[in-house]
């Protein structure tokens, strides 16, 4: 009875442990275009400020939404910027230099923030007023048409720009992170080292922090098929299928339960031990008795030590044949031992130690036990 109930504790836990909330990705920092509809969308590490807990982005990776729902990032020792675009498996934050509002044109400084350059072209780019005395002047550079007006154009030329006219005045010089091949105007690049889930994103994956400890998890997309969901809806599942299925999963031990204790008592009342009688086993036996053993040839070597099937070498202690020692055969198959050697042996099997031929005096040596055995088990 012990044993029953432990089997079916063990059954009961088992179940309870299926029913137990799996850790994973916090359900209230679900990826969402939190600014508007056309906006990047915004999940780990990056959140959106006053829509979504803290706890669902990384320190330093907080947006905004401005009053024309743009997503904007603030960097600390510069400014707000508007988000173009977020690339979660190349680490990197698209955002707008925005040239053309006043005072625009800064340095993008990023110390104090996660983010860097030191992987993209960081670039010189001199900002030019141009007199359009000369209409027919071919300007080296980028037009800036929202900086200009009716009577000068701006212009921004790399440093590696060809010679630019007198009649061209710098208004600034200005450090950028941009590639080689990209257009000041279409947008900045940052990148972010920490936290690494780049190579989480590119199997479709989905990363952030682990709901019970705190530890930046990579979840699989075929476990996280439910995201969707909210928190509310998953435990409204969860009890609506979790609590029948436990209360299914305890009836059904019960039953288990009382179809196994029937079955006991039933097996129980049908059998009459009064009527059992219990037979000693008797013992069986391997090897050979010593008459047996006795009258196998024997055989003592002399100076030349030769025996007529070549054996040199006693196959039970490796040993080699000395001369007067005493040596025996079987005879089945004519193979030599040391007498004291096949004598131990053939006490505990009946076989040759080197053909494992059965002698047929094990034959005879069972037949006479068994029927000295039942001789002493009828007298007593």
């Amino acid at each position: 009875m012990e044993k029953k109930e432990h089997i079916l504790l063990r059954i009961i836990i088992s179940f309870s442990f299926l029913l137990k909330p799996i850790a994973s990705v916090n359900d209230d920092c679900l990826p969402s275009s939190a600014c508007g509809p056309h906006e990047p969308d915004v999940r780990f590490p990056f959140r959106i400020v006053g829509r979504q807990p803290a706890r669902c982005g990384f320190p330093g990776f907080d947006l905004s939404c401005n009053e024309l729902n743009r997503t904007i990032i603030r960097l600390p020792s510069s400014r707000s910027y508007i988000v173009n675009r977020i690339s979660y498996v190349s680490q990197i934050i698209y955002i707008d230099p925005e040239f053309c509002r006043p005072n625009g044109i800064i340095n993008v400084n990023v110390s104090d923030t996660p983010f860097n350059y030191s992987i993209l072209w960081m670039k010189s780019y001199t900002f030019y007023n141009c007199s359009l005395q000369n209409s027919g002047f071919m300007y080296p550079g980028v037009p800036f048409p929202c900086l200009s007006s009716g009577n000068y154009s701006v212009f921004a030329a790399s440093i590696d720009s060809r010679s630019v006219p007198s009649i061209c005045k710098v208004m600034k010089t200005i450090m950028v992170p941009i590639r080689s091949n990209s257009d000041i105007r279409e947008g900045l690049e940052l990148v972010w080292f920490t936290p690494s889930c780049g190579s989480c994103e590119r199997k479709g994956d989905v990363c952030g922090w682990r709901s019970d400890d705190g530890h930046i998890i990579c979840v699989s997309s075929s476990s996280s098929s439910s995201r969707g969901i909210t928190r509310i809806a998953k435990y409204g599942l969860f009890i609506g299928i979790g609590v029948p299925s436990l209360i299914c999963i305890i009836g059904l031990v019960c039953y288990a339960s009382f179809k196994i204790q029937g079955y006991n008592n039933t097996h129980n009342r049908s059998i009459d031990f009064s009527s059992i009688t219990v037979i000693p086993q008797l013992a069986s036996r391997t090897g050979l008795d010593r008459h047996t053993i006795e009258s196998y040839p024997k055989t003592v070597l002399g100076e030349s030590y030769r025996l007529s099937n070549d054996d040199a070498t006693c196959a039970i202690c490796l040993s080699g044949y000395k001369p007067k020692e005493s040596l025996r055969t079987i005879p089945e198959c004519n193979h030599y031992f040391h007498s004291e050697c096949i004598d131990k042996w053939l006490m505990l099997n009946a076989t040759c130690p080197m053909c494992r031929n059965t002698s047929e005096g094990s034959a005879l040596v069972t037949v006479r036990h068994w029927i000295q055995l039942g001789r002493q088990h009828h007298q007593g």
